[in-house]
């Protein structure tokens, strides 16, 4: 099966749909050919460079589309199979890209259309129970029983000896960091006792991250910065972490890192309040709504031992190879509708 990924990064949408469909994607390319197709700006050569960047780094081609002429260009294109992850979308992409492929997918968070596909993706805690208005033969993925986790992951074992003591700490809120998120967050716990990692992601602004140099500079030896490292090592690092509710709460979950969860985009508040009924994070809300005292009060929470215990039991409850049972349904579906 030939497969087009449709998806795009950069420094003003961030990189996690790029991110999240090369799991995928790397996992259907060990039976199936897979290329991605990207978005390009004249106006703005660098507003999606990052996520073309990554995906060629991860050795995949790439088929370019204008930003402004999507429906258009991508009739011209051949494959099989059309995934699409992005919020450029609407119902009338559905039904013409319906007619373009003979089978199509859509990696969703928000349930906002009516939905012309084959099937549906969504990772997502708590969208299990979504209604969905989709064709009657739509095949729904939903759930943590379909986490797309990469591979490191996946192999990596759940941590149930935690140190009593917190001493290392990571920050992060993803591949982007428009709104200067880190630094606040660093400037309201910089004079604790704690040893601060923190993840600085492809698309972050230069001038946040010469603040951070600056601070080191100036005497600041609690901060380490971590660029273009495996984030993985960080983690098993850190005793606990402060990071955006995007995917990157399953890894640190798999690991049995306790979290502090703080929200950073739309599709990232459902999955931060789910988790924080089922005591897996404890959740600081939207990012423009925290303060010092706040972040304060949780940490201070979340430091105490029997806290983060009872938080990682928990834990448990996600399935590590969703990606691989994902891959072998799609294969499967697309078995089926030629056979």
């Amino acid at each position: 099966m030939k497969i087009a990924v449709r998806a795009d990064g950069g420094n003003q949408i961030g990189i996690g749909h790029i991110m999240r469909t090369l799991v995928l994607a790397k996992e259907l390319a060990k039976t199936n050919d897979v290329f991605y197709i990207c978005k390009i700006s004249k106006e703005s050569p660098e507003k999606y460079s990052k996520g073309i960047e990554i995906v060629k780094k991860s050795g995949f081609n790439i088929k370019t589309i204008s930003e402004t002429n999507i429906l258009d260009e991508l009739k011209f294109i051949k494959a099989d199979c059309l995934i699409t992850d992005s919020y450029d979308v609407d119902e009338y992409y559905f039904n013409n890209t319906k007619k373009m492929f003979e089978f199509t997918g859509y990696i969703d968070d928000l349930n906002l259309y009516n939905f012309n596909v084959d099937f549906i993706i969504n990772q997502n805690i708590g969208c299990e129970n979504y209604k969905y208005n989709t064709n009657k033969d739509t095949k729904l993925f939903l759930g943590t029983d379909y986490i797309m986790l990469r591979e490191e992951f996946r192999n990596a074992s759940l941590n149930l000896n935690i140190n009593k003591k917190v001493k290392n700490i990571m920050i992060t809120v993803g591949g982007s960091d428009s709104n200067g998120i880190t630094n606040r967050i660093y400037n309201y716990i910089k004079d604790l006792p704690f040893q601060f990692h923190i993840i600085i992601g492809p698309s972050f602004k230069k001038e946040n991250i010469q603040s951070l140099i600056e601070l080191i500079k100036k005497g600041h030896r609690n901060i380490k910065l971590h660029i273009n490292e495996k984030i993985i090592n960080v983690m098993k690092k850190c005793d606990v972490a402060i990071s955006a509710c995007g995917s990157t709460l399953y890894e640190l979950a798999i690991l049995g890192i306790p979290t502090l969860g703080i929200i950073v985009s739309d599709n990232q508040e459902l999955t931060a309040y789910k988790m924080e009924q089922r005591n897996i994070i404890f959740n600081l809300g939207w990012y423009n709504e925290l303060n010092k005292e706040k972040l304060l009060y949780y940490l201070n929470l979340i430091c105490e031992y029997k806290n983060r215990k009872l938080m990682i039991q928990n834990y448990n409850i996600f399935n590590k190879y969703g990606v691989e049972k994902l891959a072998c349904l799609i294969n499967h579906m697309y078995k089926e509708v030629n056979y």
